[in-house]
C-alpha cells in the first residue's frame, strides 16, 4: 500500500482524487484548512484538517506530524497556496521523509506571479500582454488583476479612468495591494487555451497536452469549465519555452494562453504550478497525470503519458469542481433534445 498525501481538497485536487481513488494500491490522505472543502468527503479518502499554508510554521508542523504518524510515502500539493507553502519550506531546508517534487524556488517566484512573469517574458520570443508601469500609462481597454490569484479571481476589464479607479479599489480591498495593470488581448469566445506539462525530478519533460476551454463563465475563477484536447503544437512549444526561460521546473505545471482574435497568436496570460482545475479531461483522454506523478515519485519513470498528446476523442460540457461529482456526464437532455 502506498500512502499519498494530497494537499488541498478542492479544484484540481478533486480531479486527482477522482483518478487516484480507483487504485486499490493507494491510500489517499486529503488535507484542507476548510472543513467545507468537498474533497474531504469523497469516498475512500482519509480527511485531515490542517492550518493554512500561509501560516507556515504551523503548516510545517502539521505536515511533519501527518507524514510521520500516517507513514506518508508521497506528498502531492494541488493548490496554489500549498505549492507556495511547500516551495517556501523546501527553500528553508525542510526535508520530509516522504517523496515530493522539489522545484526551483526562483522559477516558482517567476511563474506564480502574473506581473513578474509578464515582465520576465517581455524581452523574449514569447508573446505576452504589455504591463503598464503606472495608472497614467494605461491604454484602454485594459485589465486589472491580482498578481497571484488563480483563474479569473479579481480580474476586471476596464474602459475608462473611472472604471480603472474602481477596479483598483476592489482588487486591493479583496486581495491586497499587489496587482497588475495589463494590456487587453481581444480573443472572443473560445480563445482560452491551457497547456499542462509534467516534468520529472531531473527537470525533463515527460508529457504535455493542450486543451481548449469552451466555457469560462463561473465567477469563482478557473480558466474553464468545459474543454477539449486540441492539436496546438505552437502552444505546447511556447509553454516549454516559458518553463525554460523561468529556469526549469519539476512536477506539474500549467500555462494559460489567450489567442488574439486578429493576429491569431497565443499570448501567455499566467502559469499555475500545478494541474489545472479541469485536468480530469486529460485523464479521460489517456493522459493520467495524477497517476504519472505517483509513478515518477515512486519509481522515477512512468508509462502513462506520451510526451506530446495532440488529440482526444472525449470531452465534457460542465464539471462543478467544488462539488462532488460521481461521474462525468457525456450526454444530457435539455428542452427535450439530447445534446452531447
Amino acid at each position: 500500500m502506498i500512502n499519498v498525501l494530497v494537499l488541498s481538497a478542492a479544484a484540481s485536487a478533486i480531479n486527482c482524487i477522482a483518478s487516484l481513488s480507483r487504485n486499490a494500491q493507494l491510500r489517499l490522505f486529503v488535507t484542507d484548512s476548510s472543513p467545507f472543502a468537498c474533497g474531504l468527503y469523497r469516498d475512500g479518502v482519509v480527511p485531515l484538517l490542517i492550518p493554512r499554508a500561509r501560516d507556515l510554521d504551523s503548516y510545517q508542523k502539521a505536515l511533519d506530524t501527518i507524514v510521520d504518524s500516517c507513514a506518508i510515502d508521497i506528498i502531492m500539493p494541488t493548490s496554489d497556496r500549498d505549492i507556495e507553502g511547500v516551495v517556501e519550506l523546501l527553500d528553508r531546508g525542510w526535508n520530509p521523509r516522504a517523496t515530493l517534487f522539489r522545484p526551483p524556488s526562483q522559477a516558482h517566484k517567476i511563474l506564480s506571479n502574473k506581473a513578474r512573469l509578464a515582465r520576465h517574458l517581455s524581452t523574449s520570443d514569447v508573446p505576452v500582454p504589455a504591463v503598464y508601469s503606472s495608472i497614467d500609462t494605461v491604454a484602454f481597454p485594459a485589465v486589472v488583476k491580482p498578481v497571484t490569484e488563480g483563474g479569473t479571481k479579481g480580474v476586471s476589464i476596464v474602459h475608462t479612468r473611472e472604471q480603472l479607479r474602481l477596479a483598483i479599489e476592489q482588487v486591493t480591498r479583496a486581495y491586497g495591494p499587489d496587482y497588475v495593470l495589463q494590456e487587453y488581448v481581444p480573443g472572443g469566445t473560445g480563445s482560452i487555451h491551457m497547456v499542462t506539462l509534467l516534468y520529472d525530478s531531473a527537470g525533463e519533460l515527460v508529457g504535455a497536452v493542450a486543451m481548449h476551454s469552451t466555457l469560462t463563465f463561473m465567477t469563482w475563477g478557473g480558466s474553464g469549465n468545459a474543454g477539449v484536447i486540441v492539436d496546438e503544437p505552437e502552444a505546447i512549444r511556447l509553454s516549454e519555452r516559458v518553463i525554460e526561460l523561468a529556469g526549469g521546473w519539476k512536477g506539474p505545471v500549467c500555462v494559460e494562453f489567450k489567442r488574439h482574435e486578429d493576429n491569431r497568436r497565443f499570448y501567455v496570460m499566467e502559469a499555475n504550478c500545478r494541474l489545472n482545475g479541469y485536468s480530469y479531461l486529460t485523464t479521460m483522454n489517456g493522459m493520467d497525470f495524477p497517476h504519472a506523478i505517483v509513478d515518477l515519485l515512486r519509481d522515477g519513470h512512468t508509462s502513462r503519458l506520451i510526451k506530446y498528446k495532440r488529440s482526444g476523442t472525449r470531452n465534457f460540457v460542465l464539471g462543478f469542481r467544488e462539488k462532488v461529482v460521481d461521474g462525468w456526464v457525456e450526454a444530457t437532455t435539455l428542452g427535450g433534445e439530447r445534446h452531447p
